[in-house]
């Protein structure tokens, strides 16, 4: 599907990294955001904003069902990251109050994130999303401003901590993909298929008189 067709909350900003260590921020900057729906997402004409004047659509990029994928500054080598979609110096993540927002083309909020401290829990240190789950609201607040992100604890290169592309301490309570009306259909054909075979198998060690 695309994103003209998401609802808020479909995609989640589920991670981020203003301020790494051992490499300029523009090296390695990063945000991460799950895909909350069983369909494969097309990004293109994804509109990524921050609390500034700052912005980027995206262009050829798909994240799979109830997948993970990254955004960065960079092409990620700095800290070992494959990014999704590297967005180069369009946008920046600051180390004081900042938002990373997801719209789709219509300008309509997908999800935002808003925190007034980037690096809360220490230079290097990425913030995760504690849950992933039934999401009420499309803002999530960073860690001065509420308890919905924790500290990443996954080492990565040059000193820096996260998980970018993996779910780290984040909590993810959405359900599984459902099997699709025909796999259940042919998987109960098989088992009945099996309990008949069973049923007419021919007795074993007797002998016609």
């Amino acid at each position: 599907i695309g994103v003209a067709s998401l609802a808020p909350n479909d995609l989640i900003i589920s991670e981020y990294l203003a301020n790494p260590v051992g490499v300029g921020d523009a090296e390695a900057e990063y945000f991460e955001i799950y895909n909350a729906t069983n369909h494969d997402v097309d990004l293109s004409g994804l509109i990524v904003r921050d609390d500034g004047s700052n912005e980027f659509t995206v262009s050829g990029s798909t994240i799979a069902p109830l997948s993970f994928a990254v955004f960065s500054s960079s092409d990620g080598a700095a800290l070992g990251v494959m990014p999704t979609y590297v967005y180069g110096n369009r946008m920046a993540l600051t180390n004081g109050d900042d938002e990373i927002g997801l719209y789709r083309p219509d300008d309509m909020l997908i999800n935002k994130v808003a925190y007034d401290d980037g690096d809360w829990f220490g230079a290097g240190i990425a913030h995760e999303l504690a849950t992933i789950g039934a999401m009420v609201n499309t803002l999530t607040l960073g860690p001065t401003l509420g308890d919905d992100f924790v500290a990443a604890t996954s080492s990565l290169p040059l000193g820096n901590f996260g998980s970018p592309g993996g779910p780290g301490n984040t909590r993810i309570d959405v359900p599984p993909v459902p099997l699709p009306a025909g796999a259940w259909l042919l998987m109960s054909a098989l088992g009945m298929l099996g309990w008949v075979r069973r049923r007419v198998q021919p007795a074993r060690g007797l002998t016609a008189s």
